[in-house]
């Protein structure tokens, strides 16, 4: 196209300017001069003043990238990241352990306390959990809690047993 010919050193001007990347220029105006292609394909009434409707296309696009590009920030190479952002999952231990402890409690759980635990588990809030057991917050709250400490004392009831008979669940043993 013969206007993006004529207004290469102003986009390579501009782009260099807006965006500090000569290099670019290529792409951005190749871009351009495709989607202002089309359009006057589209309305030849664009045709009247091509250059004016060319340079205003390069400088929306221009200033779409500079935003695109302001939202992105420079943190360096790999090695750069890793020395400045260390992996951050405080909690995953924890989560794991909560993770057990429920699984070791759960063939002790009733089943409406299941249920709960589940929705818990799929992030349902204990608001929604109450709606859904037609309880109050507080209730689902109550059960809940009432249900897993019952699980833990009768966990504590089975390995008491278990260590009378002299069973050990020790796998180094």
């Amino acid at each position: 196209m013969a206007v993006a010919r004529d207004c290469w050193s102003w986009a390579f001007w501009l782009i260099k300017k807006q965006l500090y990347d000569g290099p670019r220029t290529a792409e951005i105006v190749e871009n351009v001069a495709a989607d202002v292609s089309s359009r006057l394909q589209a309305d030849p009434e664009v045709g009247r003043n091509l250059n004016g409707y060319f340079r205003t296309a390069v400088i929306l696009r221009v200033k779409t990238l500079a935003a695109r590009d302001a939202r992105l920030t420079y943190a360096g190479c790999a090695q750069d990241l890793e020395a400045n952002h260390r992996p951050y999952a405080p909690d995953w231990a924890k989560v794991l352990e909560d993770r057990l402890a429920l699984q070791s409690l759960l063939p002790f759980m009733s089943h409406p306390v299941r249920c709960i635990l589940h929705y818990r588990q799929l992030d349902y809030s204990w608001k929604q959990i109450g709606q859904r057991l037609a309880l109050t917050e507080k209730q689902a709250k109550l059960r809940f809690y009432y249900g897993v400490h019952q699980a833990h004392e009768e966990l504590l009831v089975a390995q008491a047993r278990r260590r009378a008979r002299g069973e050990e669940s020790e796998p180094w043993k």
